[in-house]
């Protein structure tokens, strides 16, 4: 069972988290605090053994409200213990942050994706291919069915939708990690459409999106440039091959009432011959 504490903030370790805090996010949840108080409590889990002891607990979930008690100076803040080894503590603090829709489409992917290491840490690798259980290094298995296992478990734990768990996971999976890097703080980090379409990118190209994110925040002309330049068509070159392919399909009957309406064989006999 849960207990509900007041905890000094200088007990708590805050670790590595799964996203960057943003300062004005925690600033506006500091503004809340100041006229709201702290409505919902933060999740630690007692580790007694942390910083040889300075620190008995370690932030579950509750960076933000952790980060905005600090800022307004405060020294204690109410929590919630749960019972936890790192593994469920992690796939805790996940858990909370997507039910709390506080997620933007690239964290919710990379989310998403951390759920899925943890996942593979328990239940064993899965095979994007399907086919027989296998062995891989370390003797981890691998299961046919994981993946459906997974996305069932996700989807029910999490809330998700099928179309969204699908779509989280594209850009997880697909995502280059450099890449996912340089979109902080551009338009693409809060636009899904964007990020599947980075997604959907060779490597390579996003390498090089990349490395033109470092010059300009603006993705528009990078996704342009890696187009190339746009090819002009002749427009009397298009009409041409239209009138060849046509030509080509027509039966001898059509061709010859085609020449007959035109009135004159010999101006169109490069139609023959495109035929």
């Amino acid at each position: 069972m849960a207990d509900f504490i007041r905890a000094s903030l200088t007990d708590i370790h805050i670790g590595d988290r799964l996203r960057p805090i943003d300062p004005a996010y925690v600033e506006a949840i500091a503004a809340s605090f100041t006229e709201r108080g702290q409505i919902s409590p933060i999740m630690i889990r007692r580790t007694p053994a942390k910083n040889k002891g300075a620190t008995p607990f370690t932030l579950v979930a509750g960076s933000y409200r952790t980060s905005a008690a600090k800022l307004l100076g405060w020294t204690e803040i109410d929590a919630i213990i749960v019972e936890a080894d790192a593994l469920e503590a992690q796939l805790l603090e996940i858990s909370e942050n997507l039910f709390r829709n506080e997620l933007n489409p690239l964290d919710r992917a990379i989310f998403v994706m951390k759920y899925r290491e943890l996942w593979e840490e328990q239940h064993g690798k899965i095979n994007p291919n399907g086919g027989r259980p296998q062995k891989q290094g370390h003797d981890v298995p691998v299961f046919s069915a994981a993946g459906r296992q997974l996305a069932k478990e996700v989807q029910e734990r999490l809330g998700f939708g099928e179309g969204a768990y699908k779509r989280a996971t594209r850009i997880g999976q697909n995502l280059h990690p450099t890449l996912r890097q340089a979109v902080r703080g551009t338009e693409a980090e809060t636009d899904q459409s964007k990020l599947l379409k980075l997604a959907k990118l060779p490597a390579d190209d996003q390498l090089k999106v990349a490395a033109a994110l470092k010059e300009s925040s603006d993705l528009k002309p990078v996704l342009n440039w890696l187009k190339g330049p746009k090819v002009e068509v002749d427009p009397q070159q298009a009409i041409f091959d239209k009138m060849a392919s046509l030509w080509a399909k027509a039966d001898e009957a059509t061709q010859r009432r085609f020449l007959d309406h035109i009135g004159d064989k010999s101006d169109f006999s490069f139609l023959e011959r495109a035929a």
